[in-house]
């Protein structure tokens, strides 16, 4: 789904969209949508179906779009998968402001946060609630907006120098006409908003929602860590240790024995899962797009990086699609590769899994000068569960570089097309170290997106991004 209209007028249609009949707030019912427990519960769905990028397929059937923006997206951008039918995806790195589908996170980010914000504006003078409840959904709001701030800002900001004016459009309060255009705010104070909503939202959250689809403060706590691992001072480092430890021995979430079982058998009922996109019913829209269609597949780096990978066997199948035998992300189906069909366990998508503790944990270690050997004690827990027997290659690992791009290929391997880590990770690599993955990234420019070209001209306060 490529969303090409401007800022303001996605923010304010996207508040009258039907689908769930839940949206927070419209000029005409503003105030009066959320008048009890029962219709903030529902509003609140309404904020958790714009994080699924709910919508439809191409015939109209209810799906959520997660996989477009957060898989294929960021994974074309790590170099992992290229577009099946010749060229124009965003592995090659030569995307401009002006491209089609160069928005669709700008779009997806802004509409998530401004749900957030209707839904916060409404409940707050809400009395005919529960006060412990009323709590927990403020923190949820609090939990859903950050994560969208997160992702606009660590795609179209300049999200490694928190010197740095291009930072994200900052917007805590829901958008009417008086205050649609604004400018954007600096890294270091984008940061802050972020922080500072997890700050509040993380000890209001339950240890356990009712729904895996439904934010926890163990979610919460990992999605600090991602924000701070990006951000990279030394004090972030040390304190991505601290949630990340937390999380590993007292979160209630454990390792899948073999991550494979997660994926082809489990799905969203494993252990290992801690937040979770629910999908419909009746979708079927990713396994279209990975299988039948094949849109976007593994391409020449994605199984150079696989090379020796006891994951390559599942992850990367040739399947006898419609087009014919074409080499597929398998990753997310578990069935016949020579007579295709649609299985429910592949709409799944995952937002926050445990394997990420660890390997951020690894991460934060080596980049803060702690000691290799407890990063390789975590990284090697994480190959044993993806099927590796042979540890040599990590235990010759003699410097922090070393080490640091073996925790980033795993990284980049385990999360393939799932949550927008395999590009994250990839970047916090020395830009040199980039490069020679990826020569098709040229300059350090290439590392984030540009602003979309609508919104620039529809918002003349928007400065784009240098080299666009």
């Amino acid at each position: 789904m490529n969303i090409r209209w401007p800022l303001a007028l996605v923010l304010l249609l996207g508040a009258c969209k039907k689908e769930l009949n839940v949206y927070p707030t419209t000029q005409e019912v503003d105030g009066n949508i959320i008048t009890d427990e029962k219709s903030a519960a529902t509003a609140l769905n309404g904020v958790y179906y714009r994080m699924a990028a709910g919508g439809a397929d191409y015939n109209g059937v209810p799906s959520t779009t997660w996989y477009s923006t957060f898989e294929e997206q960021s994974s074309q951008l790590s170099g992992m998968l290229s577009y099946t039918f010749g060229g124009g995806g965003l592995d090659e790195h030569l995307y401009k402001a002006t491209d089609p589908g160069i928005g669709e996170i700008w779009s997806y980010g802004y509409a998530l946060v401004n749900a957030a914000n209707g839904f916060l504006k409404n409940i707050d003078p809400l009395t005919k609630i529960t006060p412990a409840v009323k709590k927990q959904m403020i923190a949820e709001a609090k939990f859903l907006r950050a994560f969208g701030n997160t992702q606009l800002l660590l795609y179209y900001g300049q999200f490694d120098d928190t010197t740095s004016p291009y930072g994200i459009i900052v917007r805590n309060e829901f958008v009417k006409p008086g205050n649609i255009y604004l400018s954007r705010s600096p890294v270091g104070a984008s940061y802050d908003s972020i922080l500072s909503d997890l700050d509040a939202a993380i000890p209001d959250l339950p240890s356990v929602n009712s729904s895996i689809a439904y934010a926890n403060t163990w979610a919460g706590r990992l999605l600090e860590a991602r924000v701070l691992i990006n951000r990279g001072s030394a004090a972030d480092y040390a304190r991505v240790v601290t949630l990340t430890q937390d999380i590993i021995a007292n979160s209630p979430f454990s390792l899948e024995g073999n991550v494979k079982d997660l994926f082809w058998t489990k799905g969203l009922s494993s252990g290992e899962v801690m937040m979770g996109i629910q999908p419909y019913n009746t979708q079927n829209i990713k396994w279209m797009s990975y299988i039948s269609y094949d849109d976007y597949s593994p391409n020449d780096f994605m199984t150079s990086l696989f090379n020796g990978d006891p994951r390559a066997g599942w992850y990367i199948q040739t399947v006898n699609n419609p087009y014919g035998p074409d080499v597929a992300l398998t990753k997310y189906y578990p069935g016949s590769v020579s007579n295709i069909s649609a299985l429910s366990i592949s709409e799944n998508s995952y937002a926050f899994r445990l394997t990420e503790a660890y390997l951020l944990e690894a991460e934060a270690i080596v980049a803060g000068g702690g000691d290799l050997n407890d990063a390789k004690t975590l990284l090697k827990t994480v190959m044993g569960h993806a099927g590796f027997t042979d540890f040599s290659g990590v235990d010759a690992a003699a410097t922090a570089a070393d080490l640091q791009l073996l925790i980033v290929e795993e990284e980049m391997k385990n999360f393939v097309s799932e949550a927008g880590q395999d590009w994250f990770a990839l970047r916090r690599l020395p830009f040199a170290t980039v490069q020679s993955m990826l020569p098709s990234i040229t300059n350090k420019s290439l590392l984030i997106l540009p602003i979309p070209d609508a919104e620039i001209i529809a918002n003349n306060k928007i400065k784009q991004n240098p080299n666009y």
